[in-house]
């Protein structure tokens, strides 16, 4: 049989359903919420009458799509956002679905064929992904599916709205500033990343905000910029600690950067936790097996994942997150380094 033979009328009369809704399964629309049973009788139908559809025409989308696109602008071997995707794999296996990758890598071509892909395959929705916290000026590529940001967001006027999950970096700063302060720290130093980034700088107000709510006036001197570099937090903590009065704690804000704020105490003759207080940030690997072991907060990547995964499932079945933006918080890890007993959780 050929097309021209089968009509919509002769499959709709054989799967027992109307027309409009063979015409709603072929055309793969999600307008009208369908039974998966009535959505693949029909195309059991349509292949028995021998209809010739196009690929889009016979794949499930909605609800009872299996796959999740996961779009992200490339990785580094050991970047911690590794743990968000592998976070998404696990709850999307969870919920019988597949994730599929895609890195777009700034490139134009890529971004439309990704889009095409989607648009024509059997996809749930779109995780969209960024390693490092942003705002986007726009959305790269906006497949005609349900949509969920991961660690970035768009301006909340922005139509249609993109629900968004993000680390609660601000609060992580005042968590670990105020737990330094809390042990007894009247002068507490940050050494910062790289201050253009949304992530430092939000970190950067928890810590003033801990200062203040501790009655103690956040002083310049006290923030140096170590730009994500051992070597640069090694350099920023021996000026640190020439100073006149010198911090009795950091808060560096990668766990990487205190390894070099580590060097400079111990060069000085320093000891940690002793003289001087340590807490980090990221709670990588590392952390715990430094010497004396770092207190240090978690980026919540893992949750973030997760929570991305759910949150698209929702929007597929027509359910309305509670709010545009999620934002996570991180538990702070207590070690040896701020004189806590391994390994205490707040």
């Amino acid at each position: 049989m050929n097309n021209k033979r089968i009509t919509m009328s002769a499959i709709a009369a054989a799967a027992g359903v109307s027309q409009s809704t063979v015409s709603l399964v072929l055309n793969g629309s999600t307008t009208i919420k369908l039974a998966d049973e009535t959505r693949r009788r029909v195309l059991e139908k349509a292949v028995e009458l021998g209809y010739q559809y196009k690929r889009a025409e016979h794949l499930p989308r909605g609800p009872s799509a299996r796959k999740i696109a996961f779009v992200f602008n490339g990785l580094t071997s050991y970047d911690p956002f590794l743990d968000a995707i592998n976070a998404c794999n696990e709850r999307a296996w969870e919920a019988d679905r597949m994730l599929v990758t895609f890195d777009y890598r700034n490139s134009a071509e890529l971004t439309r064929l990704i889009e095409q892909e989607i648009n024509q395959g059997d996809y749930l929705g779109m995780i969209f992904a960024s390693s490092m916290t942003r705002q986007l000026a726009e959305m790269e590529l906006s497949p005609q599916v349900p949509t969920v940001l991961l660690n970035c967001y768009l301006e909340a006027t922005s139509l249609p709205e993109r629900y968004s999950i993000l680390p609660a970096d601000k609060l992580a700063g005042y968590k670990v500033t105020a737990h330094l302060l809390d042990q007894g720290c009247k002068r507490v130093a940050l050494i910062q990343g790289e201050p253009w980034m949304e992530a430092n700088s939000l970190r950067l107000e928890g810590y003033r905000q801990a200062l203040i709510n501790h009655d103690l006036i956040p002083e310049p001197q006290w923030v140096r910029v170590g730009n994500w570099s051992l070597h640069e937090a090694y350099e920023q903590t021996r000026q640190l600690l020439a100073l006149p009065q010198p911090p009795d704690g950091i808060f560096c804000c990668s766990d990487y950067m205190a390894q070099g704020c580590y060097q400079a105490i111990a060069e000085a003759g320093l000891r940690i936790p002793e003289d001087i207080l340590v807490a980090g940030h990221d709670n990588q690997m590392l952390a715990s097996e430094m010497e004396p072991p770092l207190s240090s907060i978690e980026l919540p990547y893992d949750e973030m994942g997760k929570q991305a995964v759910d949150t698209l499932l929702q929007l597929a079945q027509g359910e309305k997150p509670i709010a545009l933006q999620m934002k996570l918080e991180g538990e702070l890890l207590i070690r040896a380094s701020t004189r806590g007993r391994p390994v205490n959780r707040l």
